[in-house]
């Protein structure tokens, strides 16, 4: 029996052998897989790419255009500055320590706006949109430092910065506008608002504007636009208004866009600076910016009424009314009376807290003063544990129940 085995497996192994030597072998060359888009997968962009491109935009065309005068730029030495530094040091740090160092404010600005001034103006005028909303993209380092404010009172006067909060009340005249140049050039300067504009968010409503400015003389200048003080509508926030000179190489004549004296008209003061810049950009080279921002007063109201003679525009923010599952009949693991006020019309809850403040006033007795420690009284302990809580909650002046005066 075993001898059959061995023979049989045996002539199995011959057989396989000689199947073995008929099978013919050939070479197959097989390609590396490629994606859809025809890149492998060493060339393909990775996730971090495409969504960068999902968000990237389309390139503006007019981003990076200086319209103005190039950037000042201040000479620094160190070993110089350190070695005037060390002079001025001595003796100096004495007077520090004893609160007895008098520091010129002026001198400080002074030296802030050579070496640095014109830097920072741009950045802010940058960060709140000056040049993206008013000259589409393109801007200008500011070449000339404007000194612009309006009288307070007999004594103090508010000076426009660089984007300092003025209401309108405080702007309510004419500014005092100074400048450093020669007497022989020529200036214009435009007070307008990008926001302003009641009809049009693309277009701006025009406060002033005077050329042919003969040096920094701006009451010799001829008056285009008469003065409007800023009006920002209530319910609008904080509207820009910027102030914005430019140097001439010639005399102007805008008797084109000349308003007539005292002009109320806010449709004749619609303006665009991006228009009236291209228009006149062989002449006109932006030198100079400052501007402010200012936010309603009751003295809008009364310019509104008295001086424009229309209703005041009143504009609100309509909040979408909170999101809230379609109710059911038997919520899962939700407290019942906090989910039914969920689904309670807002007059019934405030009813239901009117009610109880009632209860709680007299005209014949004063209010009595909320206790120190609310909750140092127990509850019953038959009372149910929904009711606790609203109880907690009144107490505590928690969710609707708050203001309420003391019990």
């Amino acid at each position: 029996m075993a001898t059959s085995l061995v023979s049989l497996v045996q002539s199995n192994a011959v057989k396989l052998l000689a199947n073995r030597a008929s099978v013919t072998y050939q070479t197959v060359r097989f390609r590396r897989a490629k994606r859809a888009y025809g890149k492998s997968f060493e060339n393909a962009r990775s996730y971090e790419d495409r969504i960068a491109e999902l968000k990237s935009q389309e390139p503006i065309l007019n981003q990076g255009i200086n319209i103005g005068f190039p950037q000042r730029t201040a000479s620094f030495n160190p070993d110089h500055l350190q070695k005037v530094w060390l002079k001025k040091r001595q003796g100096k740090e004495q007077q520090a320590r004893k609160r007895e160092l008098i520091i010129s404010l002026e001198d400080v600005k002074a030296k802030w706006q050579e070496e640095q001034g014109s830097k920072h103006v741009h950045q802010i005028a940058t960060h709140y949109g000056i040049y993206q909303d008013m000259f589409d993209h393109a801007f200008f380092h500011p070449a000339t430092d404007l000194d612009i404010s309006y009288d307070y009172d007999d004594d103090f006067v508010t000076v426009v910065c660089t984007g300092n909060k003025i209401p309108p009340a405080d702007a309510a005249v004419c500014p005092h506008v100074t400048y450093q140049t020669d007497d022989k050039t020529l200036w214009t300067l435009v007070m307008s608002s990008p926001d302003g504009h009641l009809q049009d968010d693309d277009k701006e409503c025009l406060h002033w504007m005077v050329a042919n400015i003969p040096g920094n003389d701006v009451e010799k200048g001829e008056v285009i636009c008469d003065y409007m003080q800023p009006f920002p509508p209530k319910g609008t926030g904080h509207l820009r208004y910027v102030f914005i000179l430019y140097k001439q190489t010639e005399r102007l004549d805008l008797s084109r866009i000349q308003k007539p004296p005292r002009c109320l008209s806010l449709q004749e003061r619609t303006f665009s600076t991006l228009s009236f810049y291209s228009e006149r950009q062989d002449i006109l080279t932006p030198a100079g910016l400052a501007f402010f921002q200012s936010e309603w007063d009751p003295s809008v109201q009364d310019f509104f009424r008295n001086k424009l003679e229309m209703t005041e525009p009143v504009f609100e923010f309509m909040n979408p009314p909170p999101y809230h599952p379609k109710q059911v009949k038997y919520p899962h693991k939700e407290p019942f009376n906090l989910y039914l006020d969920r689904y309670r019309h807002v007059k019934d809850i405030n009813e239901e807290v009117l009610k109880e403040k009632l209860k709680r006033i007299s005209p014949f007795r004063p209010n009595k003063p909320k206790p120190l420690y609310p909750g140092i009284i127990p509850l019953p302990k038959s009372m149910p544990s929904w009711l606790k809580t609203r109880a907690r909650n009144i107490r505590l002046g928690r969710h609707q129940w708050k203001g309420l005066p003391g019990q």
